[in-house]
């Protein structure tokens, strides 16, 4: 997984989100499970496609009692004109490949990543989604992490967001 892995404590930090004030994720901790989703921007179609999938499956997250904190590469106009478009409930972080992302262990995106961008730019077409604009490495993986009420992350993955495992974990 790189720089984290299940059973180690989760990096910390501290950001002030594009929509809902500074986030401290040493002041989350303990209340519930923190749900890390790392997008590469909001330009990219296949996030877009897993940003609707991750919308749409949002209330069984909640149902679970946890909490979702969204990391992008996108910058601040694009970003809230997503959130705003899209009516995202939940804060959105920026970072760069050298922060967050990379503490996190989340470099360039591994061979089962790069093997379904064919699938699902066909589905992010099919869906309507055009590219937007780039503002953000082309090759940074994405991923996804559990963090639980004690700080240790619970599930790690690199690549596309798996809605489904997931789940499975909370």
């Amino acid at each position: 997984m790189g720089k984290v892995n299940i059973k180690d404590k989760a990096p910390h930090f501290k950001l002030e989100s594009y929509n809902a004030g500074t986030i401290d994720l040493a002041e989350l901790i303990g209340k519930q499970k923190i749900v890390l989703i790392f997008s590469r921007y909001f330009g990219c179609p296949i996030c877009q496609l897993d940003l609707k999938s991750l919308m749409e499956r949002f209330p069984e997250i909640e149902e679970k009692g946890s909490r979702i904190v969204y990391i992008t590469q996108s910058g601040e106009e694009i970003a809230k004109e997503f959130i705003e478009n899209e009516d995202i409930p939940f804060p959105v972080l920026p970072s760069s490949r050298d922060k967050l992302y990379k503490d996190y262990g989340l470099g360039m995106m591994n061979l089962a990543a790069v093997s379904k961008v064919a699938g699902k730019k066909r589905a992010a077409k099919k869906a309507g989604i055009e590219h937007g604009e780039y503002e953000g490495w082309e090759l940074q993986s994405p991923g996804q992490f559990i963090i639980n009420e004690e700080g240790i992350i619970i599930h790690a993955k690199k690549g596309w967001l798996d809605l489904d495992s997931l789940l499975k974990d909370l």
